[in-house]
């Protein structure tokens, strides 16, 4: 979890690629405080955006350079080594479920840095779990579920949906 034991264990292993793992995670680092800066509501609406850009421009524009490149390419201006290079295809590959090449280094800076920043969490038996946990309260709470039901009618008392 701490970032300077994960680069101290790194370049212990790759001596050789010291200065190319301190500019490509730099590089990370530099993506995740840009998007950590912003106040990220709706990508998809121009005016939040353009606001946003009045803000942090610096930012901004931080993310728009490294919006169309990803982490595979990037990697690879500063590594040679492939052991390493593969190491980081893995690590996108957990994050992405593809190598470093077909993922976004926007979305490999936010996982591979927020790790060190506060950690990521996942529910216990992955995300299905938060559905399966929902499912299982909701029938503690005298609901019943019908699986692969299709819904006909949603049931309404003083405006709010209470079954269907």
């Amino acid at each position: 979890r701490e970032y300077n034991d994960f680069i101290e264990e790194l370049v212990s292993k790759f001596p050789h690629e010291k200065e190319g793992i301190l500019k490509f995670y730099g590089i990370c680092w530099k993506i995740f405080n840009s998007l950590n800066s912003l106040e990220l509501k709706s990508l998809e609406e121009p005016l939040y955006l353009f606001g946003q850009f009045f803000k942090k421009p610096l930012e901004c524009l931080t993310l728009a350079y490294y919006l169309p490149q990803n982490a595979g390419d990037i990697a690879r201006k500063f590594i040679k080594d492939q052991q390493l290079l593969s190491f980081i295809d893995a690590e996108c590959f957990i994050v992405s479920t593809v190598n470093a090449l077909k993922t976004p280094m926007i979305n490999a800076s936010m996982v591979l840095c927020d790790r060190h920043f506060g950690g990521i969490n996942y529910p216990v038996g992955g995300v299905g779990g938060i559905a399966v946990s929902l499912a299982n309260g909701l029938v503690e709470k005298g609901s019943a579920i019908r699986y692969k039901a299709n819904v006909t009618n949603v049931i309404l008392e003083n405006g709010k949906a209470v079954g269907v």
